[in-house]
């Protein structure tokens, strides 16, 4: 018997797909939301998932989305807002199209998904997880936009964790900061990086973790089992919380990084 519905925005690649995967192995129904049918269906062959496609960006597809889950026999109990993109650029350089798209997946997607599907996790008293990364703590170099959506993805979740966490059927929300973790999209950033200081992908994963204490990017399957607990009864009294997927990323201290390491600027292939 299925212990009740929970949606994965992005669930096609990623993140989203390692936790569609180990939420159906933990007997949820899941529904896997996103852009790209190929690599929906590619997830739905391996995990027995349902799908949907639509764009988290669209009002129309969310909508469509909730009539989906309205019309489902099994209670919606969840939901994971996994879906996002990436985006490269400081404050000076990116343009006025490439922040609005990332803010309107990132953040306003988040939101306008969880606005539709609100009223059927109240009836259930179901739970929430936002997927937003490290750089929602710390100001990267060169990714305005990105880190910016993601700190408000973040206080969304906080501000749902205080809304909606009371009532007969109180809903939690709780959020997911991944450090770096080896996915389609980061695999593309670190062949952008290897590119341009004669590193293989392996390599540049390598130089990007040299400072992180584990020493290593995450699998995501060590993000996904983090979220299927915050979603389950294992977790039933944390509410507004932020868990660090990071391998320690965060705990860096810049003023003592040259004790440890020689800092030398890289010079090209």
């Amino acid at each position: 018997m299925s212990l009740g519905l929970i949606v994965v925005t992005g669930g096609g690649s990623g993140i989203g797909a390692a936790t569609v995967a180990q939420l159906c192995r933990a007997d949820y129904s899941v529904l896997a939301t996103g852009r790209r049918d190929g690599a929906l269906k590619g997830v739905a062959e391996e995990t027995g998932c349902e799908t949907f496609v639509g764009d988290v960006a669209k009002i129309i597809d969310n909508q469509r989305l909730r009539e989906k889950v309205e019309s489902s026999s099994v209670p919606l109990v969840g939901l994971v807002n996994a879906a996002g993109v990436n985006s490269q650029g400081t404050v000076g350089e990116a343009t006025l199209e490439e922040w609005n798209q990332t803010i309107a997946v990132n953040l306003t997607g988040a939101f306008d998904v969880t606005r539709q599907l609100l009223p059927a996790l109240r009836r259930s008293g179901g739970s929430i997880v936002m997927v937003a990364s490290v750089a929602a703590e710390r100001a990267p170099n060169g990714a305005a936009a990105y880190a910016v959506s993601k700190a408000g993805m973040a206080m969304l979740g906080y501000v749902l964790a205080v809304e909606e966490g009371r009532g007969e059927h109180p809903v939690r929300c709780n959020v997911v900061n991944p450090g770096w973790t080896r996915t389609e999209m980061a695999d593309g950033e670190m062949t952008a990086f290897g590119a341009a200081h004669g590193f293989d992908v392996e390599s540049a994963y390598g130089e990007l973790s040299r400072l992180v204490p584990l020493g290593r990017p995450a699998h995501v399957n060590e993000v996904a089992q983090v979220i299927v607990w915050l979603l389950g009864p294992g977790a039933s009294y944390v509410n507004g919380a932020t868990v660090s997927v990071d391998g320690g990323h965060r705990l860096v201290d810049a003023g003592t990084v040259p004790f440890d390491f020689l800092v030398e600027p890289r010079t090209g292939p």
